[in-house]
Formats: structure tokens, sequence, C-alpha cells
């Protein structure tokens, strides 16, 4: 458990997520496997739920970013729609798609 704890606290100094000087006396703690004030333990594990909820915040922040599209590819997804409803023709199609880049 303690080297759980450790990697942790490493993590969390190197995230700059908590009190640097705290963090590292509680590692400093944990490495001469001294046991550890409650209240320590607690705030050690509020910074690690903080730690859990920042990455979880930029692995949302990356998976929106992947499903956007631009404005020509949505217009290019029209098209193509229409098209295979049967409402513009193959050449229509392409002078749009055209006239699109063009702009």
């Amino acid at each position: 458990m303690s080297e759980d704890l450790i990697k942790s606290v490493q993590e969390l100094i190197e995230s700059g997520i908590g009190d640097s000087k705290r963090l590292q006396n509680i590692l400093n703690t944990l490495k001469q496997e001294a046991p550890l004030y409650l209240s320590d333990y607690k705030y050690l594990q509020s910074m690690v739920s903080n730690l859990t909820q920042e990455k979880e915040s930029k692995k949302e922040t990356n998976s929106s970013k992947s499903t956007e599209i631009s404005y020509e590819d949505y217009n290019i997804l029209v098209l193509k729609n229409r098209l295979a409803k049967g409402e513009i023709t193959i050449d229509e199609f392409r002078a749009l798609k055209k006239a699109l880049k063009q702009e």
C-alpha cells in the first residue's frame, strides 16, 4: 500500500496539484515507513481525487476534440446526404463540392 501512496504523492508533486511542501513531507514520511497522520492521509485522498478528476476532464476534452468536424467537412456531409437521397445529381454534387472548396 505504501508503494502506491508513494507513487501517488510523486505524481501529485509532478502535476503541481496540492501543497508541494506538505506533499514532500508526506513523501518523506512514507519513505521512512513511518505512520501518516490521519489529517495527512485524508489530505492525500482528497488530492488524489482531484488528480483523477483532472485526468478524466482532460480525456473528455481530448475525445470531444476528436469528434468535432470542420464547417467544410459538415457541408460536404450534407451534400453527400442530399446525393444519397436523390435530391441532387452527381454533377450537381461535384459542382457544389468544388464551389465549397474554393470559398
